[in-house]
């Protein structure tokens, strides 16, 4: 065996590193002895490489530190591309490490072996090879260099994201007996958050619009926690003339944000949406879940709008951008929030006009959930009113995050998180699976639709599920989201190809997993059922089933629904 690949896991233990998935394999059992027998990290075993790599990014999700992801060599390393996707969009830091067959090779019909170098392409930060060295010629130094440079670039100041390494191996590939030993010492994950003095690019330009404009506008994207970023805001919405709207994937609902501005947006009259514009209009962060806000963005120019993000490359979604802040967004915002101006109180009623339209979003669909019609909106309704305080909120893509994003009440206890990077569905239940493993302390629980949670069943094809993982699963029977979507739900007779019926149920994929199921057909049984789960020491599924001519009824009266 080439003893380099301990100094692989040597290096990622000295930058914090703390857990590694480990998918089966022959090609990478030097790699699976690195790691496995250095006390230093937390190994977990699972089976199927794409669900794999989405448990490791829902652990890196919630530690914000890269995690190792180990498969062998062959297609095994293409089953991690979809979560490699979302981790770049998403700017979430993964090691990935395949293990390979020798150079010499590739191409002359040896079995398990495919052109791995390179493989990911734009969609890592960085890309590596480490050489496959006769076992008497090992630099340990140059292996040390190309490890220690591929975390540093997944833990880039212009943001995190992540890298792969591709481990050529020579056999044999199973004699473990290694010397420990001495790197040079090197930097933490945290040290990286603290490199220098902040540069704040056109910051005087910025305070000169920010000073002129009345009605300022601050919209966020999906972001982690962060308290030092609350306190910015907070003291940003001092001032009467702030509005900040933040995606429900952003974190930070504080109390003088906008709440149900989603609803707001599509539901309001023209004259009001003008009223509402901004004149200065400042945007960071991730993607939007909000349809509306996207669209009500893009249909008006304001006199200055501020792009501010840590990367270079210019993200203009709206194409209505008149400057770009290329800095770290917390310290420039912080900045932003020490300055006198924006604290004072002004006699500006931009503020109060959203609060009015956002009292009135929240009389109209507290009258529409009071009919307790059994339907999808409702249900999410009263689920997030019911999850307890401090629990960690995934919830899958399709309709369900657009259920949550409609109806997300003001709650900064709760932590949420989409896969919004990407926005697919192939990885929201292992998502789940890795932000439960990632925070046992906590409840986790997982908003998903049933083809989602199909799709992905090999989220619990993993040694030791997580027990504080509670799945609810909007079972609207394989796609029904597609009955409602003006495009598809026009031509009826195309639905067999928009929608995906399902020939297993959610009882059977349980049964043969050995999970607890459960039932509920009415709100009465959800509520007794995400009672019992919290005292329930095991992984729960709860199903979520509706009576199809009843729950297409309320949700096309839901989706319109005016502001009384």
């Amino acid at each position: 065996m080439q003893q380099h690949v301990f100094t692989i896991a040597e290096v990622c233990a000295q930058y914090g590193v703390t857990d590694a998935i480990i998918c089966p394999g022959s090609r990478s059992a030097p790699l699976v002895y690195a790691f496995t027998n250095n006390n230093s990290f937390t190994c977990h075993s699972a089976i199927d490489e794409r669900s794999a790599a989405f448990i490791a990014l829902g652990i890196a999700q919630q530690q914000q530190r890269p995690v190792v992801l180990i498969c062998t060599s062959g297609t095994a390393t293409l089953n991690f591309f979809p979560a490699i996707a979302e981790a770049y969009y998403q700017k979430i830091p993964l090691l990935v490490l395949s293990a390979d067959r020798p150079p010499e090779l590739l191409n002359q019909q040896d079995g398990q072996m495919i052109m791995q170098k390179g493989v990911f392409g734009k969609h890592v930060l960085g890309s590596h090879e480490l050489l496959c060295f006769e076992e008497d010629n090992i630099d340990f130094q140059l292996t040390e260099r190309i490890v220690s440079n591929a975390l540093d670039t997944c833990l880039s100041e212009r943001g995190f994201g992540p890298v792969h390494i591709n481990v050529p191996l020579r056999e044999p590939l199973y004699n473990y007996d290694f010397q420990k030993l001495d790197l040079k010492e090197s930097k933490s994950p945290i040290s990286f958050q603290k490199r220098g003095a902040i540069q704040l690019p056109n910051f005087e330009g910025f305070m000169a619009a920010w000073k002129h404009s009345k009605k300022k506008l601050i919209v966020m994207g999906q972001w982690p926690i962060s308290q030092t970023l609350s306190e910015s805001l907070i003291a940003l919405c001092k001032n009467n003339g702030v509005v900040i709207l933040a995606d429900v994937c952003a974190n930070q609902h504080l109390p003088k944000s906008v709440t149900n501005f989603d609803f707001i947006l599509k539901s309001v009259q023209t004259e009001i949406l003008d009223q509402l514009r901004p004149d200065l209009l400042l945007s960071f962060g991730g993607p939007l879940v909000s349809k509306s806000l996207k669209n009500w963005l893009k249909s008006f120019n304001p006199t200055w709008h501020f792009r501010l993000q840590a990367s270079e490359d210019a993200i203009d979604t709206w194409g209505n951008m008149t400057h770009l802040l290329c800095a770290p967004e917390i310290p420039y915002l912080s900045a932003i929030a020490k300055q006198k101006e924006v604290a004072i109180e002004e006699k500006n009623q931009y503020f109060n006009l959203w609060k009015s339209q956002q009292e009135k979003a929240e009389s109209t669909l507290t009258q529409f959930h009071a009919k307790q019609v059994w339907s999808e909106p409702t249900s999410i309704h009263q689920i997030l009113s019911l999850i307890p305080n401090g629990s960690i909120l995934q919830v899958g893509n399709s309709s369900a995050i657009r259920w949550t994003s409609w109806n997300f009440p003001l709650r900064n206890d709760l932590e949420v998180f989409c896969n919004r990077g990407t926005s697919g569905i192939d990885g929201s239940f292992s998502t789940a699976v890795g932000a439960a493993i990632a925070k046992p302390d906590k409840f986790v629980y997982l908003i998903i639709g049933d083809l989602s949670f199909n799709y992905d069943e090999h989220a619990l094809w993993i040694q030791k599920l997580p027990i504080n993982l509670k799945v609810i699963v909007l079972n609207n029977k394989g796609g029904n989201i597609f009955n409602w979507i003006d495009g598809p739900s026009k031509h009826p007779q195309k639905l067999s190809f928009f929608t995906t019926p399902l020939t297993r149920s959610i009882a059977q994929v349980c049964a043969s997993y050995q999970v607890e199921h459960r039932l509920a057909e009415n709100s009465e049984q959800l509520q007794n059922h995400l009672v019992q789960t919290e005292k329930n020491n095991a992984l729960t599924v709860i199903e979520l089933t509706f009576d199809k001519l009843t729950a297409a009824n309320a949700i096309q009266s839901f989706l319109t629904l005016k502001l009384v």
